[in-house]
């Protein structure tokens, strides 16, 4: 593995977690303020936030595109060849998919329990259904949402590593020198 590989695998683990921070944190208000709006009304609020979301995300997906590109210009210069023994493009690409599910799945995990405890005790105590109008479901969302892409993240991380390693494979032209005919 070269130097220009890891510097690729690096920057999609960071928009991967840009990606995954954002989405965590938008689709919980967007979804506030599709509850608060009124049909066949426009709400400039839902409009921004649709738009800050999209802008984020295809920030997000930018960087992942042009990773190479990117890669390419920071180790401009730099030698290429890193020695990880025989770590492969696949095991980084899998770490840091299981890596960033570790960190989101782990890192929400009491939030989690801790809302499913209080919304266990709020749906005992009550008879009926009033008490759903007492929760801002928007903090209950976001530590849900995150712990849920956490957990797919983390269990579709090799698959998905060793499938962008092929798919890089197939992309990234051989770096062996061409063979001149001609010479015995």
């Amino acid at each position: 593995m070269n130097l220009q590989t890891l510097v690729v695998v690096l920057l999609r683990l960071v928009s991967l977690n840009f990606l995954l921070g954002a989405a965590a944190q938008f689709a919980p208000l967007v979804l506030r303020a599709y509850q608060q709006s009124q049909p066949g009304e426009l709400n400039g609020s839902l409009e921004m936030l649709w738009f800050l979301a999209t802008g984020l995300g295809a920030g997000a997906v930018l960087l992942w595109l042009f990773a190479p590109s990117i890669a390419t210009l920071i180790t401009r210069g730099q030698p290429l060849e890193l020695s990880f023994g025989t770590l492969s493009l696949a095991d980084c690409y899998s770490i840091a998919f299981i890596g960033v599910g570790l960190f989101y799945w782990v890192g929400h995990a009491a939030p989690v329990l801790n809302w499913m405890h209080y919304l266990l005790r709020m749906a005992a105590s009550h008879s009926v259904d009033n008490w759903k109008e007492q929760v801002q479901w928007y903090n209950v969302t976001q530590p849900f949402f995150s712990f849920v892409l956490g957990i797919i993240l983390f269990v579709n991380g090799r698959r998905w590593g060793v499938a962008l390693a092929r798919r890089h494979s197939e992309q990234t032209p051989p770096t062996t020198p061409p063979v001149e005919m001609g010479n015995p």
